[in-house]
């Protein structure tokens, strides 16, 4: 699953430095005020897309001098970096509780509720789907799955993590059908020996075939996604979520036949 980019992930740490760490008046009053300059940049792209967060047109709506909102965001790429880790900070959080409300003792429907999660919160909040998977030169990408996590181990603080946990999840339970190492492409097995390596923080056990497997549920998912978010399917379905549902059904059954 995609994994923050470095710039992202950099905010992240040091946000989560400055909330647990004690804080003089001073410090708390600037985060409050840099929390609210966020909400305010992300109010602007709920309205009218990544175009309207200009520093700006933000300093102006939190009545403030533009020169004043530097003192918080060194420029327009940082204010946009903060806002995309906010984002995939309640994207996470959402997809946590939705896996944390099924069943425990099911990981195959804990998966799918949080599948569910996603496409929902994706469809209800399509400019900020929009804005931390653009591809766009004038967004900040973040990564997908093989983007690397980083020697520290920054990996886990993706919602990606969320997913890969699941799998392995599965896995460990009753492992599944997986093609072997040389049942795959060589240059791809290759590629999966280093996503192994770096995914290997979250200590998963999962073998190349498994990683395969959870790399084509990803693309499956995030593909079925963003193509009813971009309102790409409305040439042929005027209702996605039976062929979503079916996907998952399809991949609920690849999860849940035993290996032999």
């Amino acid at each position: 699953m995609p994994i923050m980019e470095p710039r992202v992930r950099a905010h992240v740490a040091g946000s989560v430095s400055g909330v647990n760490g004690p804080g003089s008046r001073r410090e708390r009053l600037r985060d409050e005020t840099s929390a609210e300059i966020r909400t305010t940049a992300r109010a602007r792209l709920v309205a009218g897309g990544p175009g309207e967060m200009t520093l700006r047109a933000i300093a102006r709506d939190r009545g403030m001098t533009a020169p004043a909102l530097y003192r918080y965001f060194g420029s327009h790429e940082e204010l946009y970096v903060a806002v995309c880790a906010d984002v995939l900070a309640e994207l996470t959080a959402t997809l946590e509780k939705a896996r944390d409300d099924a069943p425990a003792g099911d990981p195959v429907a804990r998966l799918g509720a949080t599948c569910r999660a996603f496409r929902r919160w994706a469809l209800d909040h399509r400019q900020e789907f929009q804005l931390i998977f653009a591809s766009g030169a004038e967004a900040p990408v973040v990564g997908g799955p093989s983007q690397p996590a980083g020697p520290d181990g920054d990996f886990e603080m993706s919602f990606g993590a969320v997913f890969l946990g699941l799998f392995a999840e599965i896995w460990q339970r009753q492992p599944y059908i997986v093609p072997t190492d040389d049942q795959l492409p060589p240059h791809l097995v290759s590629q999966l020996r280093d996503f192994a390596g770096r995914v290997d923080v979250m200590g998963t056990g999962l073998p190349l075939g498994a990683l395969a497997t959870f790399l084509g549920g990803w693309v499956r998912l995030f593909g079925s996604v963003a193509i009813e978010v971009f309102g790409h399917l409305g040439f042929a379905l005027d209702d996605a979520e039976p062929m979503f549902e079916a996907m998952l059904a399809d991949m609920a059954a690849q999860l849940s036949t035993a290996a032999r």
